[in-house]
């Protein structure tokens, strides 16, 4: 039984290609980190800050984007995102990516930043 198990398990773990990377705008150096990003910066305030998620990896051609969570609302024809976020919160950026072939997958991103207050 565990012969017959292993490749469905291989297979489906290559199927998955696209991957969400996300960045909190910040007056320092950003970087984009997979799956979940975190920044500081020392302002001491409650001010919101710009979010930026997008997907990366895409391997086929994307008929649509469901953006969901804190990217919802974003245009199904991008595959980027961006939108402002209070810091001290984490927020979950989704989407559901809808391939022309009429495949889909899911991916998403966790951005969150702090400001010393």
């Amino acid at each position: 039984m565990k012969k017959l198990f292993l490749p469905l398990i291989l297979l489906s773990g290559a199927a998955s290609a696209a991957s969400m990377e996300c960045m909190v705008d910040t007056a320092a150096y950003d970087e984009w980190q997979v799956g979940y990003c975190s920044a500081m910066e020392f302002t001491f305030d409650n001010n919101t800050n710009l979010a930026l998620w997008r997907i990366t990896g895409v391997t086929k051609t994307v008929s649509q984007v469901l953006w969901s969570d804190a990217t919802s609302g974003c245009a199904a024809s991008a595959l980027s995102c961006n939108k402002q976020i209070r810091p001290y919160h984490e927020h979950l950026g989704k989407a559901t990516i809808l391939y022309s072939d009429g495949t889909w997958e899911q991916v998403q991103a966790t951005a969150h930043f702090e400001t010393g207050f």
